[in-house]
């Protein structure tokens, strides 16, 4: 008769299976939390970096371009609001109004059309696609924290000759001794979705031939279409012109506020007074990314400090990054010197 015989085999117990289980998980768990913070981590500094590159460089372009404003314009150095063939075009030619020549006929009975003259918080927008139609992506609060009912983007339009040979805002080729006149406004960016806005510049058509050193332009051609873009992403453009009065005091105006101080001081009574000199410019963007950063370190109900308004972003729950660029830019020739 064979004797069975019994091998003894170990093995885990329930509480320990339970236990390694538990383990795994925790270190599976920590693993995709470092994983995921690793990806938010990346899109943040992602989206950090896109506004940055547009942001900084973009802003870089517009200032450099509006440094030539008053240019080669010796005779012309007081820069206001109509001032020949120099500065920020805040008022162009009329029918009844054109011995100022403020900024030249587009035509040989057409005139600029309003809505391409630097315009603000407070005029009349455009309903004709890519001229000034006031596109933000956000609502504005004053300096004294109200509400800005209908609240819009601005437009800036500056006009100087060309010094020498060079190419203006769209790429294209001008002659040393022409005038560029160039307009930097909000538009909708083709590339994102429909409530994408983009700082583009268009400028006017350049002249076929240079001119000679008498020349004086007679036209502005080619002005009014959708431009270059210059930043994309941008939710808000704001502008203020600094000025100082006939009386020495400087400040700090929007578009429409100094079209006003300039018409009150010439018709100061009993005797006019200069109207007050433009000496600089002050711009502001907001910028977004491009794609939602989906970071909680991001609040999308932030509101930004640009110069004298504070903008809330209209999305108030995609989680795209965004940043303020502001700069101060001196005007050529502002003070009326020959330099």
């Amino acid at each position: 008769m064979s004797r069975l015989s019994f091998i003894r085999q170990n093995g885990f117990t329930l509480i320990e299976l339970m236990v390694a289980l538990a383990l795994g998980l925790i270190i599976v768990a920590a693993a995709v939390q470092l994983f995921t913070s690793g990806i938010l981590s990346s899109r943040l500094q992602q989206a950090n970096a896109e506004i940055q590159d547009s942001g900084i460089f973009g802003l870089d372009y517009v200032v450099r371009d509006i440094r030539f404003a008053n240019q080669e314009n010796l005779a012309n150095l007081k820069l206001d609001d109509k001032t020949p063939y120099g500065g920020i075009i805040l008022t162009g030619s009329t029918a009844t109004n054109q011995n100022a020549n403020f900024v030249p006929k587009v035509g040989a009975t057409a005139y600029i059309n309003p809505a391409l003259l630097s315009r603000g918080q407070g005029d009349t927008v455009s309903t004709t696609a890519n001229h000034w139609q006031g596109l933000i992506g956000a609502t504005l609060k004053d300096s004294s924290g109200s509400t800005i009912a209908n609240p819009v983007s601005d437009q800036l339009t500056i006009q100087f000759i060309a010094p020498a040979n060079m190419t203006n805002c769209e790429g294209s080729n001008v002659f040393a001794g022409d005038l560029v006149v160039q307009r930097y406004f909000l538009r909708p960016d083709a590339n994102g979705d429909a409530t994408d806005y983009a700082l583009a510049c268009d400028a006017n058509t350049p002249s076929a031939t240079a001119a000679s050193a008498t020349a004086t332009p007679t036209s502005v051609l080619g002005l009014g279409d959708a431009g270059q873009i210059i930043i994309p992403r941008v939710d808000h453009f704001h502008v203020l012109l600094g000025a100082r009065s006939a009386t020495g005091s400087f400040a700090y105006y929007t578009i429409p506020q100094y079209r006003s101080a300039a018409d009150a001081a010439r018709t100061t009574t009993p005797t006019a007074v200069e109207a007050p000199r433009i000496l600089s410019v002050q711009l502001s963007v907001l910028v977004r990314s491009a794609n939602n950063a989906q970071n909680n370190a991001i609040d999308p109900t932030q509101a930004f400090i640009m110069l004298d308004q504070t903008a809330t972003p209209s999305d108030s729950t995609t989680r795209y990054q965004r940043r303020i660029y502001s700069t101060t830019v001196a005007l050529r020739n502002a003070m009326g010197d020959t330099l």
